[in-house]
């Protein structure tokens, strides 16, 4: 009778689940190279990221993702230059290369389902399906996997992220209707290796367990704090509504957000 196979696995440590959850995600989340497959169809989208200082310190960030590519170059200034995919022009504003590739380019046999999504202040091109969520999209496409899917129904908000300040939940929007919206995810809150102040009080506070719908929750509650600077607890516990969480108890989630805000 033939010996049996050996078969060992690694484990994912808490403190690697809890990081991919996005609770010290600022940029980081996604290495510089990775490959992901698409649902369903065997297809991958490699995004990459290549950082290039000179010495007038220009950074340039160049993208491929779904078939197209993008570059964004910002200078020593802060200024960003959206730079086109198909001729490399260089546009001040993402408003100024929608309207170039919608008339240079989409539409005259840029592939169906091309769209430009303005993500995290970056202009972000990418091809999808007419089904596609914006949840699928910012995790399959664009690498951002900070963003959770949780019930995929519009019920748990693990998903959430804000949409022009708002926040909505990425599962129930089609991502081809996005465009001309300012996408927001949990990767975008943070400063190179600074943490936005809510991230960092979830952090100090220990304000997590599994890990999973704290990406959502932090969504809220910075929605909340940007219009809001000094909540109540009932205006806490009412922006916190649509965010469902299981491990741990809500009032710790409540004090962390007064304590971000300066409250007690």
């Amino acid at each position: 009778m033939p010996e049996k196979e050996k078969v060992t696995g690694s484990g994912i440590s808490r403190r690697q689940f809890i990081k991919g959850a996005g609770i010290v995600i600022g940029g980081t989340a996604v290495g510089t190279s990775v490959l992901l497959s698409a649902c369903g169809g065997g297809e991958t989208t490699t995004v990459t990221k290549t950082n290039t200082t000179t010495a007038t310190a220009t950074q340039t960030v160049t993208t491929t993702a779904g078939g197209s590519t993008q570059t964004v170059t910002t200078t020593a200034a802060g200024t960003t230059a959206y730079v086109c995919p198909y001729d490399n022009q260089q546009f001040s504003t993402l408003a100024a290369l929608q309207a170039h590739l919608e008339a240079e380019h989409l539409g005259t046999g840029a592939a169906e389902g091309t769209v430009v999504l303005n993500v995290n202040g970056k202009a972000r091109i990418v091809q999808v399906e007419p089904e596609w969520s914006l949840a699928f999209v910012l995790r399959e496409k664009l690498g951002l996997t900070g963003t959770k899917v949780g019930c995929d129904r519009g019920e748990c908000g693990t998903c959430t992220v804000l949409v022009d300040g708002v926040t909505m939940y990425a599962c129930m929007m089609f991502a081809n209707e996005c465009e001309g919206m300012a996408i927001t995810t949990i990767e975008g809150l943070a400063s190179g290796a600074t943490l936005h102040p809510v991230q960092q009080a979830f952090f100090d506070n220990a304000t997590y367990q599994c890990g999973y719908c704290t990406p959502g929750n932090i969504m809220s509650a910075v929605a909340l704090l940007s219009k809001n600077p000094n909540p109540t607890r009932s205006e806490v516990k009412e922006a916190l509504a649509g965010n469902l969480c299981y491990c741990i108890d809500y009032t710790r989630i409540e004090n962390t957000i007064l304590a971000a805000a300066g409250g007690s």
